[in-house]
């Protein structure tokens, strides 16, 4: 959960600018203004609602990805386990994500000034089931992209490990999340647009826009087909580096807080699989911010094993992963 919580928060904090321009694309009758304040508008819900998503998100992908493993452990169900345990994901941070989504876009798309206002008239006027407007459309976007991330991402790892002989370092692990994220992304737009269209609709006004069906016709039949591909290119400028932030900063979160259970677990007693020796040194806490690089100081661990050079770390990473801030565990 805490990896999931960096990883999306990270991610969806530092792409926002780029997913206000792909909802004012999708969205109709939006004007043209691009100062600089509108790159902040619903930043606020993006945010304080990622955070809880990211959690709900990785949780039960890493959950239903191990009862997989239980009920379908032949590895030609490989594919299947990731595909189903990256959909698992996405329903559980459904509950997060839409109240977000709904919040943020009306926002992005001038409909209310700010999240406060927001709030006050959507609950007010609809009641808590508003916040799940475009619920079906949410959902039928998000799980089929988060498990063709998933998917493309594991085969991409695969492949990588195919060619080089070796499993992708930080910045190459992020180059192939982002090229999945990209390709899923454009398989998805039509469903995209379809829930924008669905969520940016003024609460109290004549409803345009109901059901993915019949949006999809209503939006071919009065502007086009080509209309349904509108923010294609924000939504991978969007959506590929937040595929490649978020799974590699989960991955690095999740790694480290691995290392630190093993080492902890060594602390008390129990002898590491291959009876290496390991001194702990003192701990170092606080936040450390640096740029472009991702870095866990809290607690390292030498290891001095027989097949292991004197001065390894556990717990410590030795360079800096390509993603935008270092914080410490």
């Amino acid at each position: 959960m805490a990896a999931g919580a960096i990883a999306r928060g990270v991610a969806q904090t530092v792409l926002h600018p780029v997913d206000v321009v792909r909802t004012r694309l999708q969205a109709r009758g939006v004007s043209s203004s691009w100062r600089p304040s509108v790159f902040i508008k619903g930043v606020v819900p993006q945010i304080s609602l990622a955070i809880p998503a990211g959690a709900m998100q990785f949780l039960a992908f890493e959950a239903a990805k191990e009862k997989l493993a239980q009920l379908l452990p032949d590895d030609s169900f490989a594919q299947v386990r990731v595909l189903l345990a990256g959909a698992a994901g996405a329903l559980a941070a459904a509950s997060f994500r839409i109240p977000q989504e709904v919040l943020k876009q009306r926002i992005q798309a001038d409909i209310y000034p700010n999240v406060l206002v927001a709030l006050r008239e959507t609950l007010g006027k609809q009641g808590v089931l508003s916040l799940y407007k475009g619920s079906v459309a949410t959902i039928s976007r998000d799980v089929p992209w988060n498990a063709l991330s998933f998917l493309f991402h594991a085969q991409g790892k695969k492949i990588f490990a195919n060619v080089k002989g070796r499993a992708p370092r930080n910045d190459e692990n992020l180059a192939v999340a982002g090229v999945a994220g990209a390709v899923a992304a454009i398989i998805m737009t039509p469903v995209d647009v379809v829930k924008t269209r669905i969520m940016t609709q003024r609460v109290g006004a004549a409803v345009q826009y109901s059901g993915i069906i019949a949006t999809l016709q209503k939006i071919v039949a009065e502007e086009g087909a080509g209309t349904l591909m509108k923010g294609v290119l924000p939504r991978i400028v969007f959506l590929a580096p937040l595929a490649g932030i978020t799974f590699s900063v989960y991955e690095a979160v999740a790694k480290n807080i691995r290392q630190r259970k093993a080492a902890e677990a060594v602390q008390v007693g129990e002898q590491p699989a291959d009876n290496s020796r390991v001194v702990r040194k003192a701990p170092r806490k606080g936040l450390r911010l640096r740029a472009f690089g991702l870095r866990f100081a809290k607690t390292p661990a030498r290891v001095a094993a027989a097949k292991a050079p004197m001065g390894t770390f556990v717990g410590d990473y030795a360079a800096a992963s390509p993603v935008f801030f270092s914080l410490p565990c």
